[in-house]
């Protein structure tokens, strides 16, 4: 029985003890949390930019008005890497359940098991945003005043080697006091609520810790919304020629945009646990071969496992092929592309711009593909019991490392490529599949203003979407690794 409620040095305790895969997760969910404040306290940086801080290499920063588009990047590269964080809280969760049912069955209380559970969690975001911020502190000491070139305002700044010398990104500006709160205590805290949040399915009992799965099938209210996002966004120049002017000039319609492509976003990351249990219940009474099957009937039980592993890969295919789109748009207009272009006198901004977006989409790619491999084995690993009585029954663990690979490839591949024609189509939808550029020069040295189609990038889209496929291959061909230990004949007595 309880004696009474527990101090906090004590769920101090309870919360940092553990073995070897305890470790592994705190050590990776501090990890995520270090880049999550890192790129927060960068977003809060180019937010804090006053006139004389500066001079910048990338004029994506440099300029005020494009700089909501910089936080906005910076801000949407934080999902990726805390739906991460969040997949890595499940590493090791058979142990873990075991010991929080010996918590239940030492006396504690449900409500002091779930606060163990976020303590555990927010210490590792806490110690994570330490170390994000301790890395952003080395960059602002050692980029913001290194000897090479001496700015216009006197002060020295790092030459990068390129006609455009300064900072790449304003490592020299510190940011207000209560950006600095909000990034340090909001990732810790959101880490701990949403550990406490993700327990609101689960009944920690002192006999084992039971998850009340869905099994009501996933509804198609998601997959409106992307339809309706997405159609909206396609069709947005098209509509804007539609309506009114007074309608269309006023400030709150441009708006509409960034809310469009949330509403995009939500809806196709939601979306695919619909799209992954249509996919099974269409082939499961078609095939023949086992380990399609399998899969099939997997993505059938268990659709919104298949939501969880899409979830930052699909965002970062739809940002990135958007992306592409714009890149195309902006490059043919300012001319730095196109058949009327001077390359002697053209400067390369929109170019090099969408490079470091390129750069950051990338790294958004890989850390969702680390949370896939995540994803993977914690499935593996959780339904060892199921696998092991498979094997006993005479299923090659061949047939089933096949299932596991198809039933977390077949529901990406619809789904990426939905992500990637949405976001090409998207960017032309708002920007327009033609502009006006400067054609050659006349003799009597006039510029006549021609009007040219903008190329869609099919090349840059189809190295994304096969860069993303093959990362998706061979992070869930990885987790096959827990496969065997998962298969072995002793699992059959595991408890989940």
């Amino acid at each position: 029985m309880s004696t009474g409620t527990p101090r906090t040095t004590t769920l101090l305790r309870v919360a940092a003890v553990g073995g070897r895969a305890d470790r592994l997760r705190i050590a990776l969910t501090a990890v995520g949390s270090a880049a999550a404040t890192f790129a927060l306290l960068l977003a809060a940086a180019v937010a804090s930019i006053g006139p004389g801080d500066g001079p910048y290499r990338l004029n994506l920063v440099a300029d005020a008005g494009l700089r909501p588009g910089v936080i906005a990047a910076l801000l949407l590269m934080c999902i990726p890497v805390l739906t991460f964080a969040g997949q890595c809280s499940r590493i090791g969760a058979p142990a873990r359940d075991r010991r929080l049912a010996a918590l239940r069955m030492a006396g504690a209380t449900p409500s002091e098991v779930r606060r163990v559970v976020a303590w555990e969690t927010g210490l590792a975001a806490g110690v994570g945003a330490i170390l994000g911020a301790a890395a952003y502190v080395v960059a602002h000491v050692w980029f913001s005043d290194v000897p090479g070139v001496t700015a216009p305002d006197g002060r020295r700044v790092v030459d990068f080697g390129s006609s455009s010398t300064g900072l790449l990104f304003p490592t020299d500006v510190v940011p207000h006091w209560w950006l600095l709160v909000v990034c340090l205590i909001g990732v810790p805290l959101g880490a701990a609520l949403g550990a406490r949040l993700a327990l609101r399915r689960t009944a920690i009992t002192p006999f084992a810790v039971v998850r009340r799965a869905r099994r009501r099938p996933p509804t198609l209210v998601p997959a409106l919304l992307f339809v309706g996002g997405g159609l909206a966004l396609v069709f947005w120049s098209a509509l804007g020629r539609a309506l009114p002017d007074s309608l269309v000039e006023r400030p709150w319609f441009v708006l509409t945009v960034p809310v469009l492509v949330l509403i995009t976003a939500v809806g196709l990351m939601l979306g695919a646990a619909s799209g992954a249990y249509a996919l099974g219940r269409l082939l499961a009474p078609r095939t023949r071969r086992p380990a399609l099957l399998i899969a099939a009937r997997r993505m059938t039980d268990a659709p919104f496992t298949a939501s969880r592993v899409s979830t930052a890969v699909v965002l970062a295919v739809l940002l990135g092929c958007g992306a592409c789109g714009l890149r195309e748009n902006f490059a043919l207009a300012s001319g730095e592309t196109g058949p009327y272009r001077d390359p002697l006198e053209t400067e390369l901004f929109f170019t090099r711009s969408f490079e470091v977006v390129n750069i950051a989409v990338l790294i958004g790619l890989a850390i969702a593909a680390a949370g896939l491999l995540v994803v993977a084995a914690e499935g593996v690993v959780t339904r060892r019991r199921t696998l092991a009585a498979m094997t006993a029954t005479g299923v090659p663990r061949r047939t089933l490392a096949t299932a596991i690979v198809l039933e977390t490839v077949l529901p990406l591949v619809p789904t990426v490529l939905v992500a990637a024609v949405t976001g090409v189509l998207g960017a032309r939808g708002v920007y327009g599949s033609t502009v006006e550029v400067n054609g050659p020069v006349q003799p009597n040295g006039s510029l006549p203003r021609l009007t040219v189609d903008v190329p869609i990038p099919w090349s840059p889209s189809a190295t994304l979407v096969g860069t993303t496929l093959a990362l998706a291959l061979v992070m869930t061909v990885g987790s096959l690794a827990f496969l065997r230990s998962s298969t072995d004949i002793r699992e059959l007595r595991a408890a989940a």
